[in-house]
Order: structure tokens, then sequence, then C-alpha cells
């Protein structure tokens, strides 16, 4: 079976509000009726969209929806994204979407511990986004974690630089000058 189908039967298991709740988060119309509906709508859309993966989208979407405040879903749809992450890049968007999901509950302990546990995995990933340095930094420095946030932030301008993003890399080299007493 292929990540597409995967994918197909992902949908078709969600309940048709949440599924409703996707294709509008995603902007993609799914059709009511069976997996194989699904999943040929959805080979349809990976052929206009040859970059995206089954979990990227997947893990977007739940960004989206996370964003708009829908956490279970976000939840649900970034859990699905890990489990067909077949790249770290895939990887790493899946854990983003989870780490952003929790922040919005970090007041709550627990919250704030998968958010930590799964913005470590976006990094350990290579993921490129600024996203879980800059809130780990502050969080570690919050909690008096000097050295933890400095070596976030020398994972930052690792990954950052080789990814292009010299501006971002650059602030993190700041923060970390600024960590080490420079």
């Amino acid at each position: 079976m292929s990540d597409w189908e995967h994918l197909a039967s992902f949908l078709a298991a969600l309940t048709e509000e949440d599924r409703a709740r996707f294709s509008a988060y995603a902007a993609l119309d799914l059709p009511e009726g069976s997996t194989e509906e699904m999943f040929r709508a959805l080979r349809s859309y990976a052929v206009i969209a040859p970059g995206t993966s089954p979990s990227s989208l997947l893990a977007t979407t739940g960004a989206q929806a996370g964003a708009a405040g829908d956490g279970e879903l976000a939840l649900t749809l970034g859990r699905g994204a890990l489990e067909l992450a077949r790249t770290p890049g895939d990887l790493g968007l899946a854990h983003v979407c989870l780490a952003q999901t929790h922040f919005r509950g970090r007041r709550d302990p627990a919250e704030l511990e998968r958010f930590v546990e799964h913005c470590r995995a976006a990094i350990a990933a290579g993921h490129a986004g600024t996203f879980c340095y800059e809130r780990l930094a502050v969080l570690y420095e919050y909690r008096g974690e000097g050295g933890e946030a400095a070596e976030i932030c020398r994972r930052a301008v690792e990954v950052l630089s080789a990814a292009g993003d010299d501006r971002s890399a650059a602030r993190f080299r700041k923060r970390l000058e600024r960590l080490s007493g420079g």
C-alpha cells in the first residue's frame, strides 16, 4: 500500500466532521464516500503538488488547525503525520506541528513537557524552521538553564546556516554570544 493510500485510509477513518475540517484547513475538497474515492482525489493532488508528501500534507494541515484553535484535530493530524513520515524533513515537520499545538497549552506542565519533547525531536531531525529553536532557547533561559539555551542556539546556527537562512543564523549567533558572556 502506498503512503497516499495510507493517507486515504487515515482520512476515511476520521469522523465526517473531522474530514470536513481537514478539507477546509487543507483547502482540498475531499469527496465523501469510499477510501478509494479519497485515494483518487489525493493522487490527483499529488500530481499538482509533487513536492508534497502525505506526511507533510497532514503536518501542515495540522498546523493550520492548531493556529485556528482546533487543537484536537491538530494533534490527530500531527500524530498521523508522524506515522507517515519517511524522511527527516517529514519527521521534523510532524514534530513541529505537534510542538506548536502543545505550545498553545504551555501553562499546563504536561503540555509544556510534550512541547519540549517534540521540539527536541524536530531539532534532532534537522528541521530548519526557527519556531522550536527560538521557543526552547527562551524557555531554557527563563528556567536559568543557560547551557541548554546555548546548545540550542549552537544547533540553530549550524542547521540554519546549512539551510541558507543566514539572517536567522545571525540572530542565534548573537544570542549565543550573549549567553556566553561575549
